[in-house]
């Protein structure tokens, strides 16, 4: 529930590395594109927040005297309270939640449920997918391989895959794809992808 969107210096980073198109400037408008800011105080700073979007961010509707007490003592020891999604990360905030109405707005809230009866989306529930299916020639993904209901299924990709399954899936799932260390894929007996 916690939006926070990272760090800058990993964004620019990962562009320094050679991922074209991964720069802080380069990802923060599908940030902005995608977030409906509920705090008219955050969605005034146009240049890090948006309106409109499918992901509804607010503040908690309850804040701890505690957590009030916990910022005016950093402000009294000379520390900024910051926007944690704005220029600066490092510092002290109340911080944004992907909250609609005092309840957890999800990616599947946000993002499935308003576009579901689109003829062009298909959503498997209760599926689990095992690998990324990879062209060795081109290297790039063209399917999924995926368990239901005790059944392996394969489903295609006319454009392109797009892998969102958190911060230990992900890996996890790219590793039994064949991406990764090559030592540790031998290791484990995987082919590279």
């Amino acid at each position: 529930m916690l939006y926070i969107r990272g760090n800058r210096r990993d964004f620019d980073n990962w562009a320094h590395l050679g991922n074209e198109g991964w720069s802080y400037e380069d990802v923060l408008p599908y940030f902005l594109k995608s977030e409906d800011q509920r705090n008219p105080y955050l969605a005034k700073n146009v240049k890090y927040h948006a309106t409109g979007g499918y992901q509804t961010v607010q503040d908690n509707p309850y804040v701890t005297p505690l957590g009030v007490a916990f910022m005016e003592a950093a402000q009294e020891m000379g520390y900024e309270i910051r926007d944690i999604n704005g220029e600066k990360q490092t510092g002290f905030a109340f911080y944004q939640f992907t909250m609609r109405r005092g309840s957890r707005c999800s990616t599947a809230k946000a993002f499935l449920r308003p576009i579901k009866l689109r003829k062009n989306l298909h959503i498997s529930l209760w599926s689990h997918v095992t690998k990324v299916l990879i062209d060795p020639k081109t290297r790039r993904a063209y399917g999924v391989e995926f368990v239901k209901n005790g059944h392996k299924h394969v489903v295609l990709a006319r454009k392109e895959v797009i892998l969102s399954a958190g911060a230990l899936n992900t890996p996890q799932l790219l590793m039994l794809s064949g991406v990764g260390p090559a030592a540790h894929l031998q290791d484990k007996r995987i082919k590279e992808g």
